[in-house]
């Protein structure tokens, strides 16, 4: 039977989506170290187990379909409201409900090659993902997207620190870019990494909502990387309250499960865990840079949990090697590799190092 005229035409015309990764769906996860997916490499703290544990024993009742107790959580947080404040079943249900709340078909998002859920958002909605070139240190050419700029703009996607590359803009630079932006178009700030950032200028935007940026500016968040949290899909965005207002009426917005916020609002009080085990991962990251670099990759300056590197040979075919000796990495035009344990670091660096003296 013929079932495409069952189809919508945003579907029929889609390509398929890039976030799912090829070499994963042949490889058993369970038996293989994962140092692909920039999971958190040393997990939830106890405290976040522990209040996720408790409000799975009422898992047979619905929860706080608005999650008020965590809205308001992360508004103090930020110094913000709860009505600045959606949430949503990880980042990828937000970027959903930014597609239903702004695009018509047609309409053009500009961004540099970054997460490819963004570029599913668009063309879901039949907009048009216009990605233009990063520029030869890997950082967003914002004055590349600024040129960019037409009548069928509608949204602007800037990703900081970004994925894939791991690397930033500062403060100053994203300050000036946004307030340079027309009114009418929406920037969209992902900051899914930026918890990990230890550069002094590698600054949030939510300081703009707080100062009533008279523009539309939506920065998006997640428990899934710092907060070890993946699993339990837990996004949310941050915006003035009468943009919050509209994607409110996307049904995205009403589906994070009781165990999710109970473990949300733990995580947000434990400070302490999570500040030693990011000087873990930062003390991870400079090991990998540094070997790498060692190994004469070409390493690019990451801000976030993950490395960026060219091994000079090709990226799928070094996937392909590491993953036959037990760890799994990525691939992105370059390679990707997440920061590990210690011990995982070291054999991956030992991988590395057995694979590039025989190639």
């Amino acid at each position: 039977m013929e079932f495409k005229n069952i189809f919508s035409e945003a579907i029929i015309n889609k390509e398929d989506s890039k976030r799912a990764s090829m070499i994963a769906s042949k490889v058993d996860l369970n038996k293989v170290i994962r140092m692909g997916f920039n999971e958190h490499p040393y997990g939830m703290s106890q405290n976040t187990k522990a209040a996720i544990y408790e409000a799975s024993l009422m898992g047979n009742y619905y929860g706080d379909f608005q999650a008020s107790k965590l809205r308001n959580s992360i508004a103090d947080n930020y110094g913000l409201k709860i009505e600045n404040v959606i949430m949503g079943s990880g980042s990828s249900a937000i970027i959903d409900i930014l597609s239903s709340t702004f695009l018509d078909k047609e309409d053009e998002v500009l961004m540099c090659r970054t997460f490819p859920a963004f570029i599913d958002m668009a063309q879901m909605r039949q907009a048009k993902p216009v990605i233009l070139p990063l520029n030869d240190d890997m950082t967003y050419d914002l004055n590349g997207i600024l040129e960019n700029i037409n009548s069928k703009t509608k949204m602007i996607i800037i990703c900081n620190p970004n994925n894939p590359t791991g690397t930033y803009l500062c403060a100053e630079k994203l300050e000036e870019f946004i307030k340079k932006v027309p009114n009418d178009v929406v920037v969209v700030m992902d900051e899914a990494y930026i918890e990990f950032a230890t550069a002094p200028d590698c600054e949030s935007m939510v300081k703009l909502l707080r100062e009533k940026i008279n523009k539309p500016l939506i920065v998006l968040k997640t428990f899934s990387k710092f907060y070890g949290m993946a699993g339990m899909r837990v996004g949310y965005a941050l915006a003035d309250e009468t943009i919050i207002k509209e994607m409110q009426k996307c049904s995205l917005a009403w589906n994070l499960s009781r165990p999710a916020q109970e473990g949300a609002i733990a995580a947000l009080n434990d400070v302490e865990y999570y500040d030693d085990v990011k000087n873990k991962i930062v003390e991870g990251r400079n090991y990998l840079s540094r070997e790498l670099g060692e190994l004469g990759c070409k390493v690019y300056d990451s801000q976030t949990n993950f490395i960026y590197f060219d091994a000079h040979m090709d990226s799928l075919e070094l996937v392909s090697e590491v993953v036959k000796r037990g760890i799994i990495i990525s691939s992105a035009v370059h390679s990707r590799v997440s920061i590990g344990t210690k011990e995982h670091n070291e054999k991956f660096i030992n991988i590395m190092t057995e694979i590039l003296r025989n190639k």
